[in-house]
Order: C-alpha cells, then sequence, then structure tokens
C-alpha cells in the first residue's frame, strides 16, 4: 500500500503546507494534524503516500475534494465533517477507530468513493447523509462498520443508490463500534 515516505514533518509544517493548498506527499507527520474550522475549508485537500499519527478534519465543512490516497493513518477522525466537494480514499490503511458520524453531505456532481482500503479498527458512519454518489468498493472492514446498519435504529441516509461492491467485513453493525 504506502511506501516509505521520504521526509519526516511536524503537524505545524504539515498544516502550514495544507494551508497554502500545497498536496502532502511523501511525508511522514508527527504529531496531532488538525484541519478544524466551523468557517469552512475552501482548498483542496491531498494526501499521497504519507504516514500520518493522527490526523482530525472534524467539524469542518469542505468546499473543495478531499483526496486520500496511498497513506497511512496511525488515528483518523471525520466527526461531524461534511465532503461538499467530495472526496476519495483509496488504497489507505486506517490503524484504529474511524469516526465519520453526522457527516457527509457530498453535493450534485461530487462523489464519495472509499476503495481498496483496510481498516483495522470499527468504522463509524453513524447518522451520515450522502446527498450524492457514494461508493465502498474492495475495502476490508476487519473490525466491521455500521454502513449499512442502523444504530439507535437510525440508518445511514443515501440520496442516490450507493455502490457497495466486493468489501470484505461486516457492513450491517447496528451499534457505533467500541474505541
Amino acid at each position: 500500500m504506502t511506501k516509505t515516505p521520504k521526509h519526516n514533518i511536524s503537524q505545524e509544517k504539515a498544516t502550514a503546507l495544507l494551508n497554502n493548498g500545497i498536496t502532502l506527499k511523501d511525508y511522514y507527520v508527527e504529531g496531532e494534524l488538525k484541519i478544524e474550522t466551523v468557517d469552512g475549508w475552501n482548498k483542496e485537500i491531498v494526501i499521497e503516500n504519507c504516514i500520518i499519527e493522527y490526523f482530525s478534519g472534524s467539524v469542518t465543512q469542505f468546499e473543495k475534494a478531499v483526496s486520500i490516497t496511498n497513506s497511512r493513518f496511525k488515528k483518523c477522525q471525520f466527526l461531524f465533517t461534511y465532503f461538499l466537494g467530495g472526496l476519495e480514499i483509496d488504497n489507505c490503511i486506517f490503524d484504529s477507530y474511524l469516526d465519520f458520524q453526522a457527516g457527509g453531505h457530498n453535493k450534485f456532481g461530487n462523489s464519495v468513493l472509499i476503495s481498496n482500503n483496510e481498516f483495522y479498527g470499527f468504522v463509524n458512519f453513524f447518522d451520515c447523509w450522502y446527498e450524492n454518489e457514494f461508493t465502498a468498493k474492495k475495502n476490508n472492514f476487519l473490525n466491521g462498520t455500521n454502513l449499512l446498519g442502523k444504530p439507535h435504529n437510525i440508518p445511514v441516509t443515501f440520496d442516490i443508490e450507493p455502490n457497495i461492491i466486493d468489501n470484505i467485513g461486516q457492513l450491517n453493525f447496528d451499534h457505533e463500534g467500541i474505541e
């Protein structure tokens, strides 16, 4: 999946790069990298071939696309996050619990694609709403997910029928996992 990153950088340096609209590529990011803002984030986020100790994109409206490929996250969360510009997570590894709770909201023309990933912890989609295309294909959910379940009797809302293709692991838990 991921190659060994070429450079170690601090979360401060990684944040500065993202603030300037620069791709994070071939980095090992030390510390807690946070992109959290109630005002919205109007730059594309591109993370490629990185290892990130901790990434939080919570409580944020990403106005433009978020693209994460060939990367590994020791800890990651997208709690209350709206991907208005779409989301692509491809060929990544997530070492622990991943929370997408109360998020989604991809707008017309901006799809969500989650493909070829390995999730070692539970993946929580509780109370998410996807307004445009959503695809989950060829992922390995080792500890499962509630993507097709109904935690608290509330299923994930899909305005367009989702494409759920060739995934491994239980997809229909009716709980939010255990962190």
